[in-house]
């Protein structure tokens, strides 16, 4: 077992403890300042580790798809699928 391993051990087997710090340290014979620096590294190793999830982060689309169906002033319909909105306009003005 490596030291990074035996020193993260014994920070959680302190936090289930409910002993101080100090108290942990002379129960266990431990040197409490690199006690708290093992604390340190261990407190910034579990932010790095993500908690089962991934941070996502959403685009809004470039490009919109919808259904639409137009109706001219003369009659005519017509309905479009998948096309985007600059095409739609160009549909409109015709």
């Amino acid at each position: 077992m490596d030291k990074q391993t035996f020193m993260f051990g014994l920070i959680e087997e302190w936090e289930v403890s409910g002993l101080s710090k100090k108290a942990f340290c002379n129960n266990k014979g431990i040197n409490p300042s690199k006690f708290y620096y093992w604390i340190k590294i261990w407190k910034n190793a579990k932010e790095e580790v993500p908690d089962g999830f991934a941070a996502i982060t959403c685009r809004k689309p470039e490009t919109f798809y919808a259904q639409y169906r137009l109706k001219y002033p003369n009659g005519v319909e017509l309905e479009v699928s998948d096309i985007g909105l600059n095409e739609l306009a160009a549909l409109i003005n015709l």
